[in-house]
């Protein structure tokens, strides 16, 4: 991985690796005690595979988890673990090696197009030292969710899928994290169809012997998994889309272009400038732009053709990022940070590369100013953010905690997050979000609370939230603090209280 004939260079290379690591482990400790409430809901679905109840929550079968592969997961690291939450801080350090490997070896494909040999040497562990500082990267790394993992599965399958020099192993491996992808995370979909037309070039260039065989194998690793993942969901939740995907739909006044471009403007605003330049670079030269373009699909079937531009691994890049953006708007998405950080760290190191082979010293400028950003933003936002959401996890654990304890067993509760406190307290949960139980979603555009009576249709006897009802009575409540995005620091601040009500008996 650092390997360069350089002595100096190979010392840098070290030095910043070490520095990346160092850092990893700070944010490790500091993110001790935030486990995100969505990943609380996988652990919740891999206690019931590993009992043997399948994809359940709370007790119920249902299709709300949209990381299959992550939860099993869970489940081999737990069977040599005795503690749930600590199999999930292992398998967030093995998540973010599989990424920043990804994101390291992305940057050393595209440094191959970099004449300059100091800057091409260099480039991929500057891009990873960028990856690692950025306050998504800290905020989500240990945070027990999968967005990094993805990033880095997409990078290591376009690399794969876009080698020169092919082998059986390496196109086989190429299919499989193809085949994989989409039970990581939902976006990665697109990406998987996309690498159909270069992994096909990839098997056209294997040497005859077996080549068919290899074949056969190939399309095996690449659509089996999902096959497989499909045929489950049909035969037990009967449909194929996880609930996830209308629960978490923006509400209908809410135009998802505009928060799109908010959070990468927050998490990863060079992808957003870049993006925007590059628009108005395709309209200006939109001749050079298509021949780059089309000579770097000639070049998956033909690699030995001169480079034009950006080489086809930065193409994939750019024309999945493209493809998950429609479709978060076309499906009203409500999009959170992590479902960019699948696709912005390959983004990330396109743009800067872009820049560098347009210009050394605009290169070397943006990249700086991009690094200075990213490690304000991590350290004035994202840590006190994250150390303030370890507050409210605790929080969340003592008031399940008295929830097992005080409350009458089998009492339903009413929640949005559902995750920490399912997990935890083994109460029945009535889900007010969507994702277990997703005939509330139609409530859910309606006014604040208007979910609640149908809740208590449901047999809810609590609630955790603000006041549901005039006469509910508050039975216990646990201090907090606030935890969200936010570009005033000194909100991290404001106390905020996690409450229980006991609602008003149902006429």
């Amino acid at each position: 991985m650092l390997r360069d004939s350089n002595p100096s260079v190979r010392r840098i290379k070290f030095a910043l690796l070490a520095l990346v690591v160092l850092w990893c482990m700070y944010w490790f400790f500091v993110a001790w005690h935030y486990w995100e409430d969505d990943a609380w809901i996988h652990l919740e679905f891999a206690r019931s595979v590993a009992n043997g109840q399948g994809f359940a929550f709370n007790g119920r079968v249902v299709a709300g988890d949209t990381a299959p592969l992550w939860v099993l997961l869970l489940v081999a690291i737990h069977a040599f673990l005795v503690k749930w939450i600590i199999a999930g801080k292992v398998l967030t350090v093995l998540g973010a090696l599989v990424g920043f490997s990804g994101v390291y070896a992305f940057a050393a494909r595209m440094a191959r197009s970099m004449k300059n040999a100091l800057d091409a040497a260099l480039f991929p562990i500057a891009m990873l030292v960028l990856f690692a500082v950025g306050p998504f990267t800290c905020y989500w790394i240990f945070s027990g969710m999968e967005p990094i993992a993805g990033a880095g599965l997409a990078c290591w399958a376009v690399l794969l899928a876009t080698d020169e020099l092919p082998t059986r192993p390496s196109f086989l491996t190429a299919c499989l994290l193809a085949g994989v992808a989409p039970l990581v995370r939902p976006e990665l979909t697109f990406l998987t169809v996309l690498l159909v037309l270069p992994l096909i070039g990839q098997w056209r260039r294997l040497q005859r012997p077996g080549r068919l065989r290899t074949l056969g194998l190939g399309a095996l690793l690449a659509c089996g998994p999902v096959a497989c993942w499909a045929m489950y969901s049909l035969h037990v939740f009967g449909h194929l889309l996880p609930n996830t995907n209308a629960a978490k739909r923006a509400g209908p006044g809410d135009s998802v272009l505009r928060h799109l471009v908010s959070v990468y403007g927050l998490g990863f605003p060079l992808v957003l400038t870049g993006a925007a330049l590059g628009i108005v670079y395709v309209l200006v030269r939109r001749e050079r732009t298509w021949n780059s373009f089309i000579t770097a699909v000639r070049q998956v079937w033909q690699p030995e053709l001169p480079s034009v531009g950006l080489p086809a691994a930065a193409w994939l890049m750019i024309l999945w990022a493209a493809i998950a953006s429609v479709f978060y708007v076309v499906n009203h998405t409500y999009i959170q940070t992590r479902y960019i950080l699948v696709t912005a760290p390959g983004l990330l190191v396109v743009v800067v590369a872009a820049v560098l082979m347009l210009s050394r010293s605009a290169g070397r400028v943006v990249y700086v100013l991009a690094l200075v950003q990213a490690l304000v933003l991590s350290v004035v936002i994202a840590r006190p953010f994250v150390y303030n959401k370890g507050v409210d996890c605790d929080a969340l654990a003592r008031m399940a905690a008295f929830m097992r304890e005080q409350l009458p067993p089998g009492a339903p509760v009413a929640t949005y997050s559902i995750g920490e406190v399912g997990f935890l307290s083994k109460h029945p949960i009535i889900d007010t979000g969507g994702i277990t139980r997703p005939e509330v979603i139609p409530y859910l555009a309606g006014p604040p609370l208007s979910e609640i009576p149908w809740a208590q249709s449901e047999g809810a006897q609590y609630f955790i939230g603000v006041k549901p009802q005039p006469n509910a009575q508050l039975v216990h409540w646990e201090p907090t603090v606030f935890a969200a995005w936010t570009v005033r620091p000194a909100r991290f601040k404001e106390p905020y209280r996690v409450e229980l009500w006991k609602l008003e008996p149902l006429r």
